[in-house]
């Protein structure tokens, strides 16, 4: 377990590592757009379209980076009331929805993946991007996202014996 913990918390920094790369291109292409527009006054392209694709993904493949980080918000309050026995049932289940809608999102990315894969889905501007390459982190973040929400319901279940621990 404690392999498999250090494999997705990489997985987690290299994805936020990512994520900020895209949105830090995404800035410089707004303020290359900027100048283009008004003060060259010519016109933009692609710049619209890979800010929009980009400062998404950046959002998408941000999310397990911060899940890795426990900084996702949450309303514990209730959950600190209570003793031990039952944080770890509050935990689980808290696990198990989240899993329920991350899972959803992953397996419907994976679809929405293949048909513009398979079918060769563009956007439809002149630059006719291929659509998997703006779809690809949907299904990425969130299979990645499962991994990690298994691995803290593990934890949560077994609270003695984490990854950080050495125990599992």
């Amino acid at each position: 377990m404690i392999a498999f913990q250090r494999i997705l918390d990489e997985l987690a920094r290299l994805s936020g590592i990512l994520a900020m790369i895209l949105l830090a291109s995404a800035t410089v292409v707004v303020t290359q757009m900027v100048i283009w527009r008004y003060f060259l006054g010519a016109s933009t392209v692609w710049q619209t379209e890979y800010v929009i694709f980009s400062t998404t993904a950046a959002m998408m493949l941000g999310a397990p980076y911060v899940l890795a980080l426990k900084g996702h918000v949450g309303v514990d309050i209730l959950v600190q009331a209570v003793g031990g026995g039952t944080q770890r049932v509050f935990a689980l289940i808290s696990g198990l929805a989240s899993l329920g809608f991350v899972g959803a999102l992953a397996w419907s990315g994976i679809g929405f993946l293949y048909e513009a894969t398979m079918k060769g889905w563009t956007t439809d501007t002149i630059w006719a991007l291929p659509l998997w390459i703006p779809f690809w982190p949907i299904p990425f973040a969130f299979a990645l996202m499962s991994l990690q929400l298994i691995a803290q319901m593990i934890v949560a279940i077994f609270p003695g014996r984490s990854a950080q621990e050495g125990g599992l």
